[in-house]
């Protein structure tokens, strides 16, 4: 089974270094665009797309779905973890004490937490049971599309490589951006980490 791991493309809060969550922000027309680049260049068609209950994740995989003529299904499971009142800020709005959790948070999300948001404990829980899900309907020889959120694919990551859980917290993933991970015989394999290839044109 290869699982094909897509973060969805830019927001407006992107652009602004806004943290966002499970705040249900829109894609920005260059987001948009960045879905039309990524679907153009799939050569491999999937059996199935998985997407975010967020609309950021829906509107991305769109393209997708019109290409290669399928339905994608929302999982709430993928969902961007809640960064409780953080949510719609900058760093540079915290004052010094938000910014000092903040600091230990990005350190390590699983034994920090947004105040009044979702400890990392639980997004691994979360994440895990996503992946559960999929690999108890789709077929061991089937490809996969997820489109999702860059916490969740973190911790994906992080989580079927046998890292450390705090590990998620180091790993790079860009908006718009492709990883791929494949189960073959009884282990996950990391193809591709971070890919954003497609989007190296004057359109994206």
């Amino acid at each position: 089974m290869k699982l094909i791991w897509i973060r969805h493309g830019e927001t407006a809060w992107n652009r602004e270094f806004r943290l966002q969550g499970k705040s249900d922000v829109e894609l920005s027309a260059k987001g948009r665009r960045q879905a039309e680049c990524l679907a153009n260049s799939f050569s491999e068609k999937p059996d199935r797309i998985f997407t975010s209950s967020l609309k950021r994740a829906q509107t991305f995989s769109l393209p997708l779905a019109a290409r290669f003529a399928l339905l994608p299904t929302v999982l709430p499971e993928l969902r961007e973890m809640s960064f409780g009142c953080w949510e719609g800020m900058r760093y540079a709005d915290m004052d010094r004490e938000m910014q000092l959790l903040f600091e230990k948070w990005c350190a390590d999300p699983v034994k920090n937490c947004p105040p009044g948001g979702e400890t990392g404990r639980s997004l691994v829980k979360r994440v895990r049971k996503a992946v559960e899900i999929i690999m108890a309907e789709a077929a061991a020889t089937e490809t996969v599309i997820l489109v999702t959120h860059g916490g969740v694919i973190r911790v994906a990551v992080a989580m079927l490589m046998g890292m450390a859980p705090a590990c998620a917290a180091r790993i790079q993933i860009d908006a718009a951006s492709v990883t791929v991970l494949e189960y073959l015989s009884g282990n996950w394999r990391l193809i591709r980490l971070n890919d954003t290839c497609h989007l190296q044109t004057e359109d994206c």
